[in-house]
C-alpha cells in the first residue's frame, strides 16, 4: 500500500501541492512569529492558524485531482476496503496533510529552541486539532470530487465550504456551544488548555468526513446502476456492515455536536515565576522568556510612582494565576503590561471615594483626565514612542501627549498636576 500511495503522490498534483503548502505553512507562521516565539502552547496553536488559508487550498487541490481521476475510471467498482483505489487516494491526501502540518511543527520547534524557550515542548492537543482539520479539508475535497461535474465546479465548492467551516466559528464566545466547533486561531495562552472531549470531537468530525468520502463512490455507482436497471445483489454481511457504519457515522456526528467548548481554563500554576522588583511580577512558567522585560517595566513604573506620588499594588499576576491584579502579556512586547501599570498609577493619584452616579457630568471629565495621564505614564514607563500598530480607543489626543512626553520635566509636572486637579475636582463634585 505504501508504494501505491507514493505513486498517487507522484502522478498527481498532490506532490507539488504538498511542497507549496509546506512552504506556505512556514511562511505564514513566521509572519506572526513575534506573537508566539518562546511560548510553547502559543507556538503549538500557531501550527493550526495557517489552515484558515491552507485548508481551502488543500481541499481545492484534492477535489481537482479526484475529479480528473473519476473521468477515466470508476472509483466505486472495487467497493470499500484497504487495497482499493479510493483508499489509496485518501491515504495520499492524508500523507499530504501530515507532511504540511509536520513542516509547521518543525518550524515551531526550531524557532522556540533557537529563542531559548523554557523547558517543554509542543502541546499535542493543538497538533491533533490542526491535523484533524487538515485531513478533514482534503477529505472534503475528495468527497466533492467524487460527485463529478465540470472540472472547475468541485474545486470551487470545496474551497468555499472549507473556508466557511474554518471561519464561521471564529470570534464566538469561549463559553458558547458554538465554541466546540472552533478549529482555527486557537490562542494557545498559557492559562488555557484544550478540552479532551472537544479534541476527540474534532477527530470524530474528521472521521465522519473520511467515512463519507470513502463510501460515496460506492453509493454513487450503485445509484447509477439502479437508474439503468442493473441492480447487483448485496450480501447480508455487507448489508450489516453498511448499517453498522451508518450507525457509527450518525453517533459520531451527534457526539461532535454535543462537544463542550474546545478551550477551558487551566488550574493556576503551583510554581509561577516571579521577579524581585517593586511591584513584584509573576507569570506562568510557559512565559518565562517574557519575565525579564516585564520586570524592567515594573521597576520603571515603581520609580515613576515615587516621582509623581502615586501607588502601585505590591504584586501583579499574569491572567489566570489569581483572582485579581491580573495583566495580559501579549507577544514579545510589553505595551499591554505597561498600559496596566500606567492605568493603575493614574487612578491612584485621585482615587474614587464613592460610587459616582452613572449620568453625572463630571464622570466624563474624570475619565478623560485619567486616560491622558495613563497615556503619558505609559510612554514614560516604555521610554519609547508608541508602536505603529498599537491602537487606542480612549479618545485621548495622543499627539498632545507625545509633545508633553518630549517636553522638559517642569512642563510634564505641570501637565500632570493639572489633570490630577481635574480628577480630584470631579470626585469632589459627585461625592458631595
Amino acid at each position: 500500500m505504501g508504494v501505491i500511495v507514493w505513486t498517487e503522490l507522484r502522478r498527481s498534483v498532490l506532490g507539488p501541492g504538498t511542497a507549496l503548502l509546506a512552504v506556505a505553512q512556514i511562511a505564514l507562521m513566521l509572519n506572526d512569529v513575534a506573537a508566539w516565539r518562546g511560548v510553547w502552547p502559543m507556538a503549538s496553536a500557531a501550527v493550526g492558524a495557517p489552515w484558515l488559508f491552507l485548508g481551502p487550498v488543500a481541499a481545492g487541490l484534492s477535489a481537482y485531482d479526484t475529479l480528473r481521476r473519476t473521468r477515466h475510471q470508476s472509483l466505486g467498482a472495487a467497493g470499500v476496503g484497504w487495497r482499493v483505489p479510493t483508499t489509496a487516494m485518501l491515504l495520499a491526501r492524508v500523507a499530504m496533510a501530515v507532511a504540511v502540518v509536520t513542516a509547521g511543527v518543525l518550524c515551531a520547534v526550531v524557532v522556540n529552541l533557537t529563542a531559548g524557550a523554557p523547558s517543554g515542548f509542543v502541546w499535542p492537543s493543538y497538533l491533533v486539532v490542526a491535523l484533524a482539520f487538515a485531513v478533514g479539508s482534503v477529505a472534503v475535497g475528495m468527497l466533492l470530487g467524487c460527485l463529478g461535474g465540470p472540472l472547475w465546479f468541485a474545486p470551487v465548492i470545496a474551497v468555499l465550504l472549507v473556508f466557511l467551516r474554518a471561519a464561521w466559528f471564529q470570534g464566538v464566545s469561549p463559553e458558547s456551544s458554538e465554541a466546540a466547533l472552533t478549529r482555527i486561531f486557537l490562542a494557545g495562552r498559557p492559562w488555557d488548555e484544550l478540552n479532551t472531549r472537544a479534541v476527540v470531537g474534532a477527530v470524530l468530525e474528521t472521521g465522519v468526513v473520511v467515512a463519507v468520502a470513502l463510501a460515496l463512490p460506492v453509493l454513487g455507482d450503485r445509484l447509477r446502476a439502479r437508474r439503468v436497471g442493473r441492480v447487483y445483489p448485496v450480501a447480508a454481511r455487507d448489508r450489516l456492515r453498511g448499517l453498522a457504519a451508518t450507525a457509527v457515522i450518525v453517533t459520531s456526528a451527534v457526539l461532535v455536536l454535543a462537544s463542550p467548548p474546545i478551550a477551558q481554563a487551566r488550574p493556576p500554576a503551583s510554581n509561577p515565576l516571579c521577579s524581585e522588583t517593586r511591584p513584584r511580577v509573576c507569570v506562568w512558567p510557559e512565559d518565562a522568556l517574557l519575565l525579564p522585560g516585564l520586570a524592567e517595566k515594573a521597576d520603571r513604573a515603581g520609580a515613576l510612582a515615587d516621582q509623581v506620588g502615586g501607588r502601585l499594588r505590591p504584586q501583579l499576576d499574569e491572567f489566570g494565576l489569581s483572582r485579581g491584579d491580573n495583566f495580559v502579556a501579549m507577544g514579545q512586547g510589553t505595551w499591554f503590561f505597561s498600559d496596566t501599570l500606567a492605568a493603575m498609577l493614574a487612578s491612584s493619584l485621585a482615587p474614587v471615594r464613592c460610587d459616582p452616579p452613572p449620568d453625572h457630568p463630571a464622570l466624563g471629565t474624570y475619565y478623560e483626565a485619567e486616560y491622558d495621564l495613563t497615556a503619558l505614564f505609559q510612554l514614560q514607563i516604555e521610554d519609547s514612542e508608541r508602536p505603529a500598530g498599537y491602537g487606542d480607543s480612549s479618545g485621548t489626543d495622543l499627539a498632545d501627549v507625545m509633545q508633553v512626553w518630549r517636553a522638559d520635566a517642569d512642563t510634564r509636572d505641570a501637565w500632570v498636576a493639572q489633570r490630577v486637579a481635574t480628577m480630584e475636582s470631579a470626585v469632589q463634585a459627585w461625592c458631595t
